[in-house]
């Protein structure tokens, strides 16, 4: 009798430690979630609240103008325009944002990071060096340049949090 309830009681313990449900991630709460700019909201998600999905358009997930430069800062030696969940209200809680970059020849997207967001590019004209740096762990000091020219049609990713560069290294503007 004894053996039968160490047995049952081991059986109840396997069936529930090896549930289905702590081997999968969550899914997310809902397949949308349009941002909408409520100061009276209670319940924010990524500063946003989200629109009822009953009222959610096309054009929530649409947005034009990446045509055409961004606005130059003077000595930057290029223009950027980006869209956002400000100006792209689908984008919100998708972890994603898309940008235009125009370098002048020699134009210089200095090194920076963005601690929350891996990038991609994809040249569309000229040509462009890009690179990103990994720092060694067994020296502090030292860091590994993964770096490549791009042209047209060329694309690189920067990994998450790493710090990158862009240089046009053409004799006319990059894309």
């Amino acid at each position: 009798m004894r053996m039968w309830w160490f047995i049952t009681t081991l059986a109840i313990t396997a069936f529930f430690c090896n549930s289905p449900a702590y081997a999968y991630d969550n899914n997310p709460l809902q397949d949308i979630c349009v941002a909408v700019n409520d100061s009276q909201a209670a319940v924010f998600v990524n500063g946003k609240i989200c629109k009822d999905p009953k009222f959610a358009t096309a054009n929530d997930f649409f947005a034009s103008g990446l045509n055409g430069s961004g606005i130059a800062a003077p000595g930057a030696g290029g223009a950027a325009k980006f869209l956002d969940v400000n100006n792209m209200p689908g984008l919100n809680t998708l972890g994603i944002s898309i940008g235009r970059v125009d370098l002048e020849p020699q134009g210089l997207a200095p090194l920076h990071t963005h601690p929350r967001a891996t990038e991609l590019i994809t040249v569309l004209e000229g040509n462009v060096y890009v690179g990103f740096l990994v720092p060694d762990a067994a020296n502090f000091f030292k860091s590994r340049l993964f770096s490549k020219i791009l042209y047209p049609g060329d694309v690189f990713v920067f990994p998450i949090g790493l710090i990158h560069f862009q240089y046009n290294v053409g004799h006319k503007k990059a894309t």
